[in-house]
């Protein structure tokens, strides 16, 4: 079993049951919605085509989806089992996986995020010249994406396996796992790779990420204001949104993780939340596509118009099924007309001919 007791666990730890509430309801809140909106996502472009924007942005699209599953099932998940049990109970493998995952992840979210924009702005302003751009084009620059960030990461993930391996722990802080970068056995060169790798990777990143959009409005609205029929505007919005998300989720997380190293200290809850609100990123492109993509929006109320039919229909098949012979309605019986009723019936009490002939004479006059 790992370890649960570490150094800032009577400082950090979690006491108060309604925070306590609020992580778990949070976390399963965004576990749901990554597995059923980005599962969603990539359903519906590789089977239905439901999104159409640019192939080279589908692509795109496409492995941010898997990137933010990998995360909700690695990283999400276990951290939502370790809010309710207020410690690690997913074992040291799965461990060493949510802390790797999460620094490996990370970067690209943010990669893929620069190549959208910047891709989106060469397909406004060169709109002839892109046209034939393909799906397979937008799959070499994703996958370009993976592979700068696991090169960046690689001697990070190989300086923790060598030397620090052991020395992994769940903290209170982030209720997550994380290892001990302050071990003597730890080589300098580890801690100064990190550092400048980390800084010119995020300050390059988010520059070209905030020209790219800051140009990709300014070229669009030029066009939309010359020529208002040749621009689409919801791929446009579409990666301005995932842009606006993207800042508002690693953005804080990026200025706690750079004012603690000169001394600033931050409450349990404050670190916290600020690591919830990274996981915003995770589920947002879902929310975002189906408010800016028009025919994400048709697809998505066919198919739960579709749904809602289907469960209506079984529903009354069901009732149906099992309802009892004498309970089903039978059709009314028709009922034949009454025939002229004789003298005699009309009279029952009659019998004797005599009678009978006194009622036939007086019925005559």
């Amino acid at each position: 079993l790992l370890n649960m007791h570490t150094d800032n666990d009577t400082q950090y730890e979690i006491n108060n049951d309604a925070e306590r509430s609020i992580f778990i309801l949070c976390n399963l809140m965004i576990l749901l919605a990554s597995l059923i909106g980005d599962s969603i996502i990539l359903i519906s472009t590789i089977k239905y085509n439901a999104i159409n924007l640019n192939k080279v942005m589908i692509s795109v699209m496409k492995h941010m989806a898997v990137c933010d599953l990998i995360q909700t099932v690695f990283k999400v998940f276990p951290i939502t089992f370790a809010f309710i049990a207020d410690r690690w109970v997913m074992g040291e493998l799965m461990c060493h996986v949510q802390y790797n995952i999460s620094w490996f992840c990370s970067p690209v979210t943010v990669f893929l995020t620069t190549a959208m924009t910047t891709l989106k702005l060469i397909l406004v302003k060169y709109p002839l010249r892109t046209c034939a751009w393909s799906t397979r084009l937008g799959h070499r620059i994703s996958s370009a994406a993976w592979v700068l960030a696991l090169g960046w990461y690689a001697p990070m993930l190989a300086g923790i396996m060598f030397y620090i391996r052991d020395t992994i722990h769940f903290s209170y802080q982030s209720y997550s796992c994380n290892y001990d970068l302050r071990s003597p056995v730890l080589p300098a060169w580890y801690t100064r790779y990190f550092l400048i790798s980390t800084a010119v990777l995020s300050l390059v990143s988010y520059t070209i990420i905030a020209v790219t959009s800051l140009l990709l409005l300014i070229v669009a609205r030029r066009i939309a204001s010359h020529h208002r029929e040749t621009l689409r505007w919801e791929g446009v919005i579409t990666v301005l949104l995932t842009v606006g998300v993207l800042f508002i989720s690693l953005l804080p997380y990026g200025v706690v993780a750079v004012t603690s190293t000169f001394g600033v200290q931050y409450t349990g809850t404050t670190r916290r939340a600020i690591g919830q609100l990274t996981n915003l990123n995770i589920v947002a492109n879902f929310f975002v596509y189906s408010i800016t993509v028009q025919s994400f929006r048709r697809f998505l109320r066919k198919k739960m118009s579709y749904l809602l039919f289907s469960m209506g229909l079984g529903t009354e098949k069901r009732q149906i099924h099992h309802q009892r012979p004498h309970q089903i309605p039978q059709p009314p019986k028709r009922q034949r007309p009454k025939q002229a009723s004789s003298p005699v019936e009309e009279y029952p009490e009659v019998h004797s001919d005599d009678t009978i002939n006194s009622v036939i004479e007086l019925q005559q006059l």
